[in-house]
């Protein structure tokens, strides 16, 4: 049995030791059940009040402008009120005829370049992987001016185009046939077909040698191309000025697959 001495030294040590691990007291004498109440706090009524103070009306704004004015003078009433605008049209007929319309065409519907104009040549070769059943199509609508072969045996086809009211003839050159229907003096669009693509005359393989001039060739009344020989005196002189045909008045690129 422990001494009355030894027994408070124990009871001392227990309590040192209960206090450095943090257990209660009471927990160790008192063996009584008891509960913890927790108590639920809602964090978002004890924001209400912050944010009630922020809510500040419009008509408490204009009270304190107001209030404020004996300090900053005298504070004009502005007259808010918009004024009707009358927007654009942006749909239906009226919009599509006030709508910019494209006037230049690529000539076929798929194609690509394989020579670009030069002095000796002021035109565009084109050829296609569809060969001869690529369809030719003029470049801007027009009048078909002309049908004819040249010396070399080229099937050929011109049409001429008046755009904001200055001439233009597109020659489209080695077509392997016409189109049905062409005729001189023939109303053209960008759909209709002129011919398909071809190697007749001089050419070293299937594709399209289109040139276009500012001026109506075959024309008597146009000096500059009243025939073939001024045509091509003309077309030189044009490129020279920096004239190179479609690509002058259109982006033609490298290659396509689309009008």
């Amino acid at each position: 049995m422990y001494s009355f001495k030894q027994k408070i030294c124990i009871y001392f040590s227990i309590i040192l030791l209960a206090i450095s691990v943090g257990i209660n007291i009471k927990d160790i004498f008192i063996d009584d059940d008891y509960t913890i109440n927790y108590e639920y706090v809602n964090t978002k009524d004890m924001a209400q009040p912050r944010v009630a103070e922020k809510q500040v009306s419009e008509k408490n704004i204009f009270e304190t402008i107001l209030s404020s004015s004996d300090n900053l003078g005298a504070v004009e009433e502005v007259d808010m009120q918009l004024e009707s605008v009358d927007l654009p049209v942006t749909q239906g007929a009226e919009a599509a005829e006030t709508a910019p319309k494209q006037i230049w065409y690529l000539p076929t519907e798929v194609g690509r370049i394989s020579q670009y104009p030069n002095y000796g040549h002021v035109a565009y070769d084109i050829t296609s992987p569809r060969g001869t059943a690529e369809v030719i199509h003029p470049v801007a609508n027009g009048v078909i001016s002309g049908i004819y072969t040249d010396s070399a045996g080229a099937l050929i086809v011109t049409v001429h185009h008046v755009i904001n009211g200055v001439n233009y003839t597109s020659q489209y050159v080695h077509l392997s046939r016409y189109a049905e229907g062409i005729y001189t003096g023939k109303p053209v669009t960008i759909n209709d077909a002129l011919g398909y693509m071809g190697t007749t005359g001089y050419s070293t393989g299937v594709h399209l040698h289109l040139a276009v001039l500012d001026c109506a060739l075959f024309d008597p009344a146009d000096s500059k191309c009243s025939d073939l020989g001024a045509w091509y005196r003309y077309d030189k002189m044009r490129f020279s000025q920096g004239f190179y045909g479609l690509g002058y008045l259109m982006y033609v690129p490298g290659s396509w697959n689309s009008r």
